[in-house]
């Protein structure tokens, strides 16, 4: 189990991880946080050693390695515009990548919209979603830390597998909880979060790259250029007209070459 004072001794936040409830086992931390959601405060940060059904954006699945990774929800209470679930991601990438990169000196990159890279195999996945009708938003993070050995036939890895050496699971979360909130005020005051998304495009996997995109429930790929991540979280792409779209990840499956 983790060690809640060593979380909160990283921890620099006002709102975000000043309650959190840990548990051996559940199905997935987004499904107890929505359960909990009515009783808990702003910020309740959900943690749990293991998931059996982690499930991400369009039914993908996220495979657990029991009392080695990080899976958390956050209720985040202050933001209930579904429109907005697009950028809360881009802030949990953002705090990822950039927690990852000063703790352990690692090279991330994004790859729109929730996905986490190093050396090319997945390390971390986000998800948000809304918790309910008239509610905020829950921001779930999915993170290989200490896992020992790669997952056969999938292009996974984690901090252990990169450095060689583990590291300790409380001080990543105390770094990741502490840049989140810094975002989480600044889309309170003024639904944006300039930086986060700067931070997203400096790293973006796949710029100035083609890409296949699907609209959800179609089964036609077409061919765009990807450009950049827009203030709202959404991807800019150019089209075979030479004209500008807007992706929303809830409304596209993105098809990706090897980059």
């Amino acid at each position: 189990m983790y060690d809640l004072n060593s979380i909160s001794r990283n921890l620099n936040t006002n709102i975000i991880g000043q309650s959190i409830i840990q548990y051996d086992n559940l199905n997935s931390t987004f499904a107890k946080a929505k359960n909990i959601y009515s009783s808990c405060p702003d910020g309740t940060v959900i943690l749990s050693e293991n998931q059996s059904e982690c499930i991400l954006r369009f039914g993908n699945v996220w495979l657990c390695s029991p009392e080695k990774n990080i899976y958390l929800s956050i209720i985040l209470k202050s933001v209930n515009n579904r429109y907005l679930l697009p950028l809360t991601e881009v802030v949990a990438c953002s705090s990822l990548l950039e927690s990852i990169e000063e703790l352990y000196g690692l090279d991330c990159r994004i790859k729109w919209p929730n996905d986490i890279l190093i050396n090319k195999n997945k390390i971390s996945s986000v998800k948000s979603d809304i918790a309910g009708k008239g509610s905020g938003i829950i921001l779930s993070l999915n993170i290989n830390v200490n896992m020992e050995e790669k997952i056969e036939n999938l292009k996974f890895t984690s901090i252990r597998l990169e450095k060689g050496e583990d590291v300790e699971r409380e001080i990543l979360i105390g770094a990741i909880l502490s840049k989140i909130e810094n975002y989480y005020y600044e889309i309170i005051n003024s639904g944006k979060a300039f930086s986060a998304v700067d931070i997203c495009n400096k790293k973006l996997l796949y710029n100035n790259k083609e890409i296949g995109v699907m609209k959800r429930g179609r089964k036609t790929v077409r061919k765009v250029l990807a450009k950049n991540i827009d203030g709202d979280g959404r991807l800019i792409v150019i089209n075979k007209k030479g004209e500008k779209e807007i992706l929303n990840p809830g409304d596209t499956i993105i098809q990706y070459e090897e980059a």
